[in-house]
């Protein structure tokens, strides 16, 4: 008799296990990883940030950091909401507030890639020759230079300020990639020359403190009208004498096509907000 109980015993104990095992693999038709409190790191969400790792790592080493940095932060959460409750309520609203600000900018982007008229004609690029015509004259400097405006909002969290320097490579990458994706302007042509004026007019600057930055191959960060502008002078040299136009056209077919994206992002935010309002109405109780 023991035989068959013992047998019994064992396919209880073995669908036991498997059930377990499926259980813990189906909600959410996701495995479970590991576990800090009641938070748990899931296969899809850590799938994910092994995506969104620069590093060049293998598998099991991105795995094991991305692992490592979860359980960083959902111990550090955990602790300052015993320690703190109000600051860690507060942090979150604040991120949520950043995330929207990302989010808009995303869908910004794309209603300006949607909308931009980028042909220009050659009496437009006459027109804007002929009105800013100091510009190309005179003494003036011309820069090979870095410059890069990212909105207040979202400057602090890019981590920016050290990258602009661009101290290697790395540093150069990464600010193409920040500006590809957040700059409201951005320019960096490292053979070419663009005059200095041209490139700051959108900061306030003195002519003192322009000819320090200049020849002094400076590196400085403006803040103006909710806006952070980053500037990293590479080369100067002075011109001294009028520029044909023709030399002129692409930086002034440029600035044409930035001043058109700027006017766009203007209208788009005030779309955007308007549209999600129509399909995502609030309810309240």
């Amino acid at each position: 008799m023991s035989k068959p109980k013992t047998y019994h015993f064992e396919k209880v104990v073995l669908w036991s296990s498997l059930l377990l095992f499926l259980f813990s693999c189906s909600e959410n038709g996701d495995a479970k990883i590991c576990k800090v409190g009641n938070h748990i790191l899931y296969e899809t969400e850590l799938n994910n940030r092994i995506d969104y790792l620069n590093d060049e790592l293998s598998y099991e080493q991105a795995k094991e950091k991305v692992i490592e940095e979860w359980m960083n932060q959902q111990q550090v959460a955990l602790e300052i909401k015993e320690v703190s409750p109000k600051v860690k309520t507060a942090n979150e609203i604040r991120i949520q507030d950043e995330l929207m600000q990302l989010n808009l900018f995303e869908l910004e982007n794309t209603f300006i890639t949607k909308n931009l008229d980028s042909t220009i004609s050659d009496s437009e690029i006459q027109a804007y020759y002929d009105s800013h015509r100091e510009n190309y004259k005179a003494e003036s400097y011309i820069v090979r230079a870095l410059y890069i405006k990212i909105p207040d909002t979202l400057a602090s969290a890019l981590n920016i300020d050290e990258h602009f320097l661009l101290k290697n490579d790395k540093d150069l990458k990464e600010v193409k990639k920040i500006a590809n994706l957040y700059a409201t302007n951005f320019y960096f042509e490292e053979e070419r020359w663009i005059y200095f004026d041209d490139l700051v007019r959108e900061i306030s600057i003195s002519a003192n403190k322009k000819e320090e930055l200049v020849r002094n191959r400076g590196k400085a960060i403006f803040k103006e009208n909710g806006e952070t502008h980053y500037i990293n002078v590479l080369d100067f040299r002075t011109k001294s004498i009028s520029s044909p136009m023709e030399i002129e056209r692409a930086g002034i077919r440029r600035h044409i096509l930035k001043r058109r994206v700027n006017n766009l992002r203007n209208k788009a935010k005030e779309t955007i907000l308007e549209n999600v309002k129509e399909k995502y109405p609030i309810t309240y109780y």
